[in-house]
């Protein structure tokens, strides 16, 4: 018999070396998944093109306006905030006032935002609802779905009549792997 036992089962040595065999496979997958890198990026990566993108934005709408004193930013998304299991989020939010004509606050966002982030990566997010009021309230969420980044700009006038408004710019970054 060629290493069958009776009744066609293997030898018990044979089943010891199989088993045996079958564990190194598993505990060598298994380190080797541990030891790879992740794919996608890692979250001060999102952060640092993040804070790029919003202060980006941010001159680009500065240099087509009228602005009003300096861009200011409240939140510079250097402040990781844990996500638990080595996840991490950061976020930005930065502000400008800036001297407008009646109705600006629809045609600015809705004809510059977009086009300008489209070439960053960015496109409109269509699961968050965007703000919309005539001539007091807009905002344009977009995503870069690649850095895992959720930026919304928005724009606030008291009311159509106006003179200035309020352009704010805020994104996060998903929960992504710290380090």
């Amino acid at each position: 018999m060629s290493g069958i036992g009776r009744r066609g089962h293997l030898p018990r040595g044979a089943v010891r070396l199989s088993t045996c065999a079958v564990g190194a496979v598993v505990l060598a997958l298994a380190v080797s998944g541990c030891s790879s890198s992740p794919s996608g990026p890692k979250a001060k990566d999102s952060a640092a093109t993040m804070s790029t993108d919003a202060r980006w934005v941010a001159a680009k709408v500065r240099a087509g306006f009228k602005p009003l004193g300096v861009f200011t930013v409240t939140q510079d998304g250097t402040k990781a905030v844990s996500c638990g299991h080595g996840k991490a989020s950061y976020s930005f939010a930065g502000h400008q006032t800036f001297t407008i004509g009646p109705v600006d606050t629809y045609l600015n966002l809705s004809t510059v935002v977009d086009p300008w982030l489209k070439g960053r990566g960015y496109s409109i997010d269509f699961d968050k609802k965007s703000t919309y009021e005539f001539g007091t309230r807009n905002s344009q969420n977009l995503v870069n779905k690649k850095a895992h980044i959720h930026l919304t700009v928005s724009a606030t006038a008291s009311s159509e009549k106006a003179t200035t408004e309020v352009w704010t710019a805020t994104s996060h970054t998903d929960c992504l792997r710290a380090g």
